[in-house]
């Protein structure tokens, strides 16, 4: 892009965002939205939120949640109200002695405190709340909560779960995650774990096709990233789902997304040019860096995402520089997932001048948003932009523990400076932050054009490589003692890779 065109079109976004910024700051606030950002501020906010959603939601024992009420009670943040402060302390206190009517009544308080992030999954609590969340003309992207399951029982209930989602006639838009609906997989079994997948996916797809609903394949695990797709490409090239269009995601923090990104394209290009229909692809940021970087310590492998937030956030600039364009987007349309007013604003304004469609059932690019967060925003956004399209988490009300790791993730974005969401409540008023985030932005901007900014995985392995390093190690025993440190740091093969 030209330079000229480039520096218009961020000056542009800068004044946009700044303009929803001013909007939102007169909308009304839920107030479980403003206390729990303010309970985030707090610098004992976020221990004491995870701590009491992860240590008293989670356990199924009514004693083990007690003992761990007891210890995050003192950490109450002062944000609250006198009285539930008052009210946090005193179950803490009585917590070990009396779990039984203790718990039960802190985790309901604590449901109220998040209820605004969820929904509740139970048919009747179901379709009142998608008719209320409707009236503001969003749309609805459900996701029935649920982590990677462990064993087989589960992971074909929640399988029917989403089925069921899919059926009813108020719901038009799903989420799925392979991780949630196939146990034990294993990449060392690829060909037959995507076989078994495509398998157990296809009903649901094929009951899409007849119903009209749109199926969106989600991911968060880097490991599931080329399995997700191979089971996507698989599906769709069934002749029964020809013309079936259906959407995958790609994570912006992996600097695999750009190639996976024109692996898609290409492919859905054919797929159109074949007769059939396009896809969708929802680009967000990433929200599992914590694990991720866990799994690359315990590995002793490369973190999979990229270290700086910079990059991210300049290689999902790059990718939609990339997808917006007319000849992509007639087999791709795009889904700009995230809450950052200045990357939908560059986004939107992009897309204008390339001159693509924004408007009707089936835009080149939709705007996409979480439930419960940063509302305001949200509704300036949808003035300008028309119909957002809201993803909602839904969980039954006894298996809220499911939620808890999609609890956790929303928590630390709320709360990480690095995050676009914990300005949320403050941009209006307070100019230094705008800046900080004007900066950020400008920052990306600059950053996607650069060569430096890598692209393809991080993570690579040549066994054939290590193979003859250890053959030379092996040759090398008459030097040193095989039984020396080093020799012994020598001979084993460090992996790279996953």
């Amino acid at each position: 892009m030209q330079d000229g065109v480039e520096e218009r079109l961020a000056a542009e976004a800068v004044a946009l965002a700044q303009r929803w910024v001013s909007e939102s700051a007169e909308v009304e606030v839920d107030p479980a939205a403003e206390r729990l950002a303010g309970v985030l501020k707090d610098p004992n906010g976020l221990p004491f939120t995870i701590g009491f959603v992860d240590g008293v939601m989670r356990p199924e024992s009514l004693s083990a949640a007690a003992s761990h009420l007891h210890r995050v009670a003192p950490l109450v943040p002062d944000f609250l109200p006198w009285h539930l402060r008052g009210a946090v302390r005193l179950g803490g206190a009585v917590a070990p002695v009396l779990p039984s009517p203790v718990v039960p009544i802190a985790r309901r308080v604590l449901r109220g405190m998040v209820g605004h992030l969820v929904v509740d999954a139970r048919p009747d609590k179901l379709g009142p709340a998608i008719a209320t969340l409707r009236e503001s003309g969003a749309r609805l992207n459900l996701n029935l909560l649920g982590e990677a399951v462990l064993g087989e029982k589960e992971a074909l209930r929640r399988l029917e779960g989403i089925h069921e989602l899919i059926r009813r006639p108020d719901v038009d838009y799903v989420s799925v995650k392979v991780s949630a609906i196939a146990s034990h997989i294993s990449m060392w079994a690829f060909d037959e774990v995507v076989d078994k997948v495509v398998e157990r996916l296809r009903p649901l797809y094929l009951t899409a096709a007849t119903d009209g609903t749109f199926i969106n394949l989600d991911m968060e695990e880097y490991r599931d990233l080329d399995l997700t797709i191979a089971v996507f490409t698989r599906l769709l090239e069934d002749p029964r789902l020809r013309l079936l269009e259906a959407g995958i995601v790609l994570q912006a923090y992996l600097p695999d997304a750009l190639p996976a990104l024109e692996q898609l394209t290409a492919w859905a290009q054919q797929r159109v040019a074949a007769g059939g229909a396009r896809i969708k692809v929802r680009l967000v940021k990433g929200a599992n860096l914590a694990m991720e970087r866990v799994d690359a310590i315990m590995h002793d492998w490369s973190l999979a995402t990229y270290g700086e937030k910079v990059d991210s956030d300049a290689n999902y600039i790059r990718c939609l520089r990339y997808a917006l364009q007319p000849a992509r987007t007639a087999a791709v349309r795009i889904g700009v997932a995230g809450h950052n007013l200045f990357d939908i604003a560059y986004a939107w304004l992009l897309a204008r001048s390339r001159s693509l469609s924004l408007s009707g059932a089936s835009p080149d690019v939709e705007f996409e948003m979480l439930l419960g967060m940063a509302q305001g925003q949200v509704q300036a956004v949808t003035r300008e932009v028309g119909h957002v399209l809201l993803y909602v988490p839904v969980v039954r009300p006894d298996e809220f523990d499911v939620a808890i790791s999609y609890l956790v993730r929303r928590l630390e974005e709320n709360a990480s400076s690095d995050n676009f969401l914990s300005a949320a409540f403050d941009l209006a008023d307070e100019p230094a932050m705008f800046e900080q985030e004007r900066d950020r932005f400008l920052g990306s901007l600059a950053r996607a054009g650069d060569a430096g900014l890598a692209t393809g995985p991080n993570r690579s392995q040549d066994r054939a490589a290590e193979e003859a390093a250890a053959t030379a190690a092996d040759g090398a025993e008459s030097i040193d003692r095989t039984d020396s440190p080093r020799a012994q740091a020598r001979l084993r093969p460090r992996r790279v890779g996953a």
